[in-house]
């Protein structure tokens, strides 16, 4: 029993590592022109990419939440005296400074987050272009998206173009 789990587990790591390489020689092939040899590199390709917009989005989301924190601190302690004391976290550690001293830091902090959004928005909106690039080149229709889409189309049969043919993912 053991070693029939034990096998089972290394033949999916085996087809895990295909994948990746699958879908790493796709993306290494050109970002504008991959090539797929059948359907189910195509599914992959477009799953990684997806995964990769979608962890570029939480990333965003993050960065923002932490940016806020940044631009409150910044309006709180600008209207304070230079000299008073200020206590900053520095690397999870407290460290005492004064408010002259920590306003310069945070604004470039601040900065730094707000041009590292717009360069992971940039590539966000690149993974998403290619994205729809596939979907019109293969047909690719994501389950769950089109169901609501030939539900309003108002013909009563949701199931008639359901063998247009193009690629379920």
């Amino acid at each position: 029993m053991l070693r029939a789990r034990a096998r089972a587990g290394t033949a999916r790591t085996r087809r895990r590592r295909a994948d990746a390489h699958v879908v790493t020689r796709a993306m290494s092939s050109g970002a504008d022109a991959p090539t797929f040899s059948n359907e189910r590199e195509v599914i992959e390709y477009f799953t990684a990419l997806s995964r990769e917009t979608q962890a570029a989005r939480q990333k965003i989301a993050e960065l923002s939440v932490s940016l806020r924190e940044h631009v409150n601190v910044l309006t709180n302690v600008r209207e304070l005296d230079a000299n008073r004391r200020c206590f900053r976290s520095v690397g999870g550690v407290l460290v005492e400074r004064t408010v002259g001293e920590v306003v310069p830091a945070v604004e470039t902090n601040a900065n730094n987050l707000q041009r590292a959004i717009d360069a992971i928005k940039e590539q966000c909106a690149m993974k998403d272009a290619e994205l729809e690039a596939l979907r019109k080149k293969y047909k690719i229709r994501v389950q769950g998206e089109g169901e609501n889409e030939s539900g309003q189309s108002g013909n009563g049969a949701g199931t008639s173009g359901a063998g247009s043919g193009g690629i379920l993912a």
